[in-house]
């Protein structure tokens, strides 16, 4: 999980600071002159806002992380394997069918996850092209 988060924590950084970049901070003080507290101005001015940037960062984590092999193969122990190992291994053995319907476990649970932020990025107002 460490190595995961160090890996891939410049990618969620990316996403997040350009969201946080294009929302001026006077948006920010007009929310605190009209008398909102910190945790209001956070919760209905900026956090709309950032959202769908954080979404489609968290999209293309999820994504990338799910097919992650090399942090996995360095790191893993016997009976403590992740799904890629798995495939990795299947296709070492020779062991075709196990590992064809690996591979469409993977797919469609990728597929089922983007498919819930999809739906919740028309919410709050992510485009989709």
């Amino acid at each position: 999980l460490i190595a995961y988060c160090t890996k891939y924590m410049p990618y969620g950084m990316r996403y997040a600071s350009t969201s946080m970049h294009q929302i001026s901070g006077e948006l920010e003080e007009s929310a605190l002159v009209s008398g909102a507290s910190w945790w209001k101005t956070f919760r209905r001015v900026l956090l709309p806002l950032l959202s769908p940037g954080l979404l489609a960062g968290w999209v293309y984590i999820l994504v990338v992380s799910f097919r992650e092999l090399s942090s996995s193969i360095l790191l893993y122990s016997p009976g403590n394997e992740v799904l890629s190992i798995l495939i990795f291994e299947q296709f070492e053995n020779g062991q075709f069918t196990v590992l064809a319907a690996l591979g469409v476990i993977m797919v469609s649970t990728l597929v089922v996850l983007v498919a819930i932020a999809y739906k919740l990025g028309a919410k709050v107002g992510l485009q989709q092209n």
